[in-house]
């Protein structure tokens, strides 16, 4: 993108945003125990959780419900029907009311916990069969796999966080979910101001000891709260920008892509890029 078409893009982005607080506990865990009981876990006064590492685990027969400490995200499967292919079924489903059934699962389920979640996509598990050095044949779908995106303030949650999944099998019915959204706790700061574009250009050619005009290049840039994947541990979610960057190496004969992201607010939180820095150092912040 050059530069009037990117500011272009930033001018777009314009929102009244916050700097949100993420509640770190795990205990208690009772609305985690009522969750499991409407996902088909028996209730049982003698079963409790059991700690692997990061994870916490409760178990009944096929049925699992997994805890990630870092986030207290929390999925749940049926081990006999998630993802598990019977030889024969094949799902026939529209995104449409694939989306439909996710959202009554949800609501069953009262897992977006009266949050704002909105349709991102649906994905397909496909199978097929085929003969050593053969060609597949009989593909089926086995799967799908329906992806709610969190909203906050009107604006999008970026990220490996920050979503809901359900999963249905051939018959539409429910067979796991998962859930990385974090709890708020609260706003820890409203957004005084958003960066400015150039303010935001200068931090990435310090970052990358890199100017515009030696060949490094914005692909796309995106504005959004950032949450990161359920196995790390995070203190705030605030607004960001991601901008998708070209870089040549060192010789300016290569080039590659990497995703930097920076706090858009004035008084954002930050870096969120590695503090190693330099072209062979810099990376994508993981989520």
């Amino acid at each position: 993108m050059d530069y009037d078409a990117l500011a272009a893009r930033w001018r777009g982005f314009e929102a009244a945003t916050n700097i949100y607080r993420v509640d770190p506990r795990v205990d208690p865990l009772d609305d985690l125990d009522a969750l499991a009981e409407r996902a088909g876990l028996k209730r049982d006064s003698s079963r409790s959780w059991t700690e692997f590492g990061p994870l916490l685990e409760l178990e009944d027969e096929s049925r699992l419900v997994t805890v990630y400490r870092p986030s207290r995200a929390v999925q749940y499967v049926d081990r006999d029907r998630w993802q598990v292919d019977d030889g024969e079924s094949n799902l026939d489903i529209s995104d449409a009311d694939a989306i439909d059934a996710a959202v009554r699962a949800v609501d069953h389920l009262d897992l977006a916990d009266g949050e704002v979640f909105t349709p991102e996509r649906v994905t397909r598990l496909h199978v097929a069969s085929a003969e050593i050095g053969g060609e597949p044949a009989y593909p089926r779908v086995i799967d799908a796999g329906v992806i709610l995106a969190r909203e906050l303030d009107g604006v999008p949650v970026l990220g490996q966080g920050g979503c809901l999944v359900v999963y249905l099998d051939a018959k539409h019915e429910l067979t796991g979910f998962e859930r990385t959204a974090r709890r708020i706790a609260g706003i820890h700061e409203p957004v005084r101001a958003l960066r400015t574009l150039d303010d935001v250009l200068g931090e990435v050619e310090d970052y990358w000891h890199l100017s515009r005009d030696s060949g490094f290049l914005v692909r796309d840039a995106h504005f959004g709260y950032l949450e990161f994947g359920r196995l790390q541990e995070q203190e705030y979610i605030q607004p960001v920008y991601t901008l998708d960057l070209r870089l040549p190496d060192q010789d300016n004969e290569e080039t590659r892509t990497v995703q930097h992201v920076v706090p858009a607010a004035v008084n954002g939180v930050g870096p969120l890029m590695p503090q190693a820095t330099g072209p062979e150092s810099g990376t994508r912040p993981t989520g």
